[in-house]
């Protein structure tokens, strides 16, 4: 049996994880990471130690030594690969979010059921690999391929069906490594999938196998979790790529600041592509003003920060943010049964004194 991380006691979790203290435990292997944790004049890059994790089982502990990645069905030639032979082969790296479907599910009302992240199941990485379309032209995929299923070593049924046209494109990836280190065992290490844009559950993470199907995997991640169902309670549409999002990381919600200039600052980013124009409000929404941003790339996420001018009372501050195909976030995010892709314009409150 594959040792595993306990996860009884998260505090223990955590440090055996190599995790920040002041990660959010929200039961099992999820822990969220607060907005207040993204230092304003830190990089853009989130450090590991502070990036959430998510998992829907056990975190298990996989030997890199014996670890093999075994590549069957519509293919010429079968493969049983060694972490070595991934490293032979040519990588590829980028910077990109990696956030999980249910990032803000608090955010509804009523809430759904699931983990009630709030705004903290969200991070952006280095990421560096060998594209998953290397390792499939080396197996040799069959003319009538439609899915790609994705096999993790946490649980058996632990299998993810991706298009294949989806797995071909360049930036999806086997990833080794995060942030220039070898990848850990909290973020699925010594190897995972990378869909960058796609909602973290695409990503599997301690990847063992991949069968190539000629039709699309109908199991229980692909067709009952991880879709959008109705109020009715009708399946609409299963999570692909995640909507375009911003937060306000300063202040906090409920901060009491002082009267005059402070800092309003955060991020913002798109499953879609890059972004196009930031902007904030400092009065609920009556009026917005266009702010500047730094960073980012079509894959990552960007930083903004403006001045805003405090006055006594108290103040409803909001940010929202278009990307380069013209989405743009809504007032409100349209609800569904579990609580998928919340990205209706987050608010924050604060108190001015003085």
């Amino acid at each position: 049996m594959t040792e595993q991380i306990p996860l009884d006691r998260p505090e223990d979790a955590l440090v055996r994880l190599g995790k920040h203290p002041d990660l959010i435990p929200y039961g099992g292997g999820n822990f969220g990471m607060p907005l207040s944790m993204l230092e304003p004049d830190g990089p853009l890059v989130t450090p590991t130690a502070r990036f959430f994790l998510r998992s829907n089982g056990p975190l298990p502990i996989v030997n890199p030594e014996t670890w093999r990645l075994e590549v069957g069905g519509l293919v010429e030639r079968p493969l049983s690969l060694t972490l070595a032979d991934l490293r032979a082969m040519p990588r590829r790296g980028y910077d990109a979010v990696l956030e999980c479907a249910g990032n803000g599910r608090t955010g509804f009302d009523p809430l759904p059921a699931g983990t009630p992240w709030r705004y903290d199941a969200a991070g952006n990485a280095a990421w560096s690999g060998v594209p998953l379309a290397a390792v499939l032209d080396r197996a040799g995929v069959g003319a009538e391929a439609v899915d790609i299923v994705t096999q993790g070593g946490d649980m058996p049924g632990m299998q993810r069906g991706l298009p294949l046209a989806i797995a071909r494109q360049p930036d999806t990836l086997l990833v080794l490594e995060m942030n220039g280190a070898p990848l850990t065992v909290g973020h699925g290490g010594p190897v995972r999938l990378l869909v960058p844009g796609w909602a973290g559950i695409a990503s599997t993470k301690w990847l063992v196998g991949l069968t190539v199907l000629d039709r699309a995997l109908d199991g229980f991640w692909n067709t009952d979790n991880y879709v959008h169902w109705s109020v009715e309670g009708d399946p609409l549409r299963p999570v692909a790529e995640m909507p375009v999002r911003s937060v306000i990381s300063t202040p906090d919600d409920g901060a009491i600041v002082a009267a005059g200039p402070m800092r309003l600052a955060g991020y913002a980013w798109s499953g879609f592509g890059a972004i196009r124009t930031v902007e904030v409000s400092g009065n609920d929404g009556a009026t917005w003003k266009t702010v500047p941003f730094r960073g980012g790339g079509r894959r990552a996420w960007v930083r903004w920060e403006t001045t805003w001018q405090a006055a006594p009372g108290e103040t409803t501050l909001m940010v929202r943010a278009t990307d380069e195909r013209g989405l743009r976030q809504p007032r409100r995010a349209v609800w569904n049964r579990k609580g998928y892709q919340q990205n209706g314009i987050q608010t924050v409150r604060v108190r001015t004194e003085g």
